[in-house]
């Protein structure tokens, strides 16, 4: 287990925020950061978080290019950052649990718990992508098939997988950040997934059933040039993270069926 918690400081980079710009924020910061709004007597903010201070350089050039103030940098310790999320139990879809702290619920009358600590990994369950990739993942997905989750982040759907029957699954990211908190998250849950580093397909081998990611609509689209390379006949791509107004990029394809929750898509598609 790595010591996230304890013995690192983060810094956050914080910004002015308004509404108008919420669009923008998630198409920059979508599945690649961890981010929230903070209000004060002073007006909100937008505070993004990350152990790499030269992302964070990134995302000053990306978010002032946009629009946004910037306001400074602060430090940040995870036992602060912890602070400010659920810790509770709550229901991600129906029949699927998310247990932040590992309350012990019990896995009983087809209920499916997920331990997954709401940390500094893209993937706690609160969010309207990860819902929509799960409730696909639990309609599709038979046991016995082999999943691919690529673009892992903390590993929820990964591991949501293999609770629903999957075979063989493998879990990928391209942030050693994320395939860290994923392998911790993998001996949490007492599943037996594979999990390692890979830039898109670049360290996956085999092929799946069925392969879900839930990142941004740009890379999706590229990821869509290879995957099926990576596809078994009949297999399915599971794709969300894709913002409204990008949903236009996938026209073309052949959908199988289509979900939206708020200004987010999730697609099925066959190739």
């Amino acid at each position: 287990m790595s010591n996230l918690k304890n013995n690192k400081v983060f810094k956050e980079i914080v910004f002015t925020f308004d509404e108008s710009k919420q669009d923008i924020v998630d198409d920059i910061l979508y599945g690649e950061y961890d981010y929230y709004e903070i209000e004060s007597s002073e007006g909100k903010f937008l505070a993004v978080v990350s152990p790499y201070e030269e992302k964070l350089e990134e995302v000053k050039n990306a978010l002032t290019d946009a629009g946004l103030v910037f306001v400074g940098y602060r430090e940040t310790k995870p036992e602060d950052w912890f602070k400010n999320i659920i810790t509770e139990p709550f229901e991600m879809i129906e029949g699927v649990w998310v247990d932040p702290e590992e309350h012990h619920l019990e896995e009983k009358d087809g209920i499916i718990v997920l331990k997954i600590p709401q940390g500094l990994a893209f993937g706690t369950g609160l969010h309207q992508t990860t819902k929509m990739s799960a409730m696909y993942l639990k309609k599709y997905l038979k046991p016995g098939m082999d999943v691919l989750d690529l673009g892992c982040g903390s590993g929820i759907l990964a591991i949501l997988a293999k609770k629903l029957g999957a075979r063989r699954v493998l879990a990928v990211d391209n942030d050693p950040l994320a395939v860290e908190v994923a392998q911790e998250n993998a001996t949490r849950n007492n599943v037996d997934i594979e999990v390692r580093w890979s830039d898109l397909f670049s360290n996956v081998d085999g092929k799946y059933d069925i392969i879900v990611s839930n990142i941004i609509a740009e890379i999706l689209v590229e990821m869509l040039k290879s995957a099926k390379n990576y596809l078994k006949e009949d297999g399915l791509l599971i794709l969300s993270g894709i913002i409204v107004q990008k949903a236009n990029l996938f026209e073309g394809y052949n959908i199988v069926e289509k979900m939206v929750m708020d200004e987010w898509n999730a697609l099925v598609i066959k190739i």
